[in-house]
């Protein structure tokens, strides 16, 4: 037996309806043509926005070991001392690790963007604090962002207009940040070493207190030369040698006190040439070409946030979607 299958009046008909597409092209690139032309004015509008990025990453620089040898000659004047502060120690990872941490702070980058057109605008007529206001509210401009699956490396994200002026931002704020690292490093190495100096003088000042002494008693005996041959040393169980860090002995006007006068004499005339020496060896290195951190400001990437081709790619979609809209609903309303 043969079925017939109701046919109702409102099915598409494909056909009928891309013939009035068709018919209609006209009309529908028009509209697409429109839209085109409304997103180019939109994204000229738009402000042009720009994304700097900078790899910053630790040094292998051999300035490290420059600066762990001087901590070492620093150290070399009192081995033994046991106040003093704990053993300096330099790498690479530790710099980087100061030089992010003094960048999170933000100040340099705030003292540099402050001295941009943009913001001297902004800020000339506010007062101080709320200049200070205003410049925290930009520091997510800037994103320190550590680089995954790689160690010790941080990517510096800048956003902003002006591509020329946001690599002078990058670059003067991380040359500003790494100058307070290296004046921290070198206030660390000098207060070291006049804790050494304050440590040698409070020891020397011992020993002329005690040679003082000894001198006295060695005048008082009448010991002008040494009498350590004729003392019997092995029954009186004495020490003729004066320990720096902490002096005990209780024989040493025995060596006469014409030889302890001279130590005395000596003393008193050191002048402290190793001292010298190490300062000086701070000093040019204080004034030598350092860098603790590997950043290149001529490597920044840019990349424009504003995506031009995005937006006329959908206003050419959105055009032809309000064509074909139209198109069929002035259709429909036809008598």
């Amino acid at each position: 037996m043969k079925k017939n299958f109701p046919v109702y009046d409102y099915e598409i008909d494909l056909i009928a309806l891309l013939k009035i597409l068709w018919d209609n092209k006209i009309k529908i690139i028009l509209i697409t043509i429109i839209s085109f032309l409304i997103g180019l004015g939109y994204s000229y509008k738009l402000p042009n926005n720009y994304l700097h990025s900078l790899n910053v990453s630790k040094s292998d620089s051999s300035k490290f070991i420059k600066l762990n040898y001087l901590i070492k000659l620093i150290k070399s004047n009192q081995p033994n001392q046991p106040n003093q502060p704990n053993q300096l120690v330099f790498s690479n990872k530790i710099i980087i690790d100061r030089f992010i941490n003094e960048l999170k702070d933000y100040e340099e980058f705030l003292f540099n963007l402050k001295d941009t057109k943009k913001f001297k605008e902004i800020l000339k007529n506010l007062s101080i604090e709320d200049q200070e206001k205003v410049l925290f509210k930009h520091v997510k401009l800037l994103e320190i962002v550590k680089a995954k699956k790689k160690e010790d490396i941080y990517i510096l994200n800048l956003n902003w207009q002006d591509s020329d002026e946001s690599k002078k931002i990058i670059q003067d704020t991380l040359n500003l940040v790494m100058n307070n690292v290296i004046k921290s490093i070198f206030e660390q190495l000098e207060q070291t070493l006049e804790f050494e100096k304050k440590m040698i003088s409070q020891n020397d000042r011992k020993k002329l207190d005690y040679l003082s002494e000894q001198s006295s008693i060695a005048k008082e005996l009448d010991i002008s030369d040494n009498q350590v041959d004729n003392a019997n040393l092995y029954q009186s169980n004495l020490s003729l040698n004066i320990n720096s860090n902490d002096i005990t002995d209780t024989a040493y006007y025995l060596r006469g006190y014409r030889a302890i006068d001279r130590e005395i004499e000596l003393i008193q005339n050191r002048d402290y040439q190793n001292l010298k020496f190490i300062e000086q060896e701070i000093n040019e290195f204080k004034n030598s070409d350092i860098k603790f951190v590997d950043y290149n400001a001529y490597l920044i990437e840019t990349k424009s946030l504003k995506n031009t081709k995005l937006i006329l790619i959908i206003s050419i979609i959105l055009g032809l979607i309000i064509g074909v809209f139209y198109v069929l609903i002035s259709n429909a309303f036809k008598p």
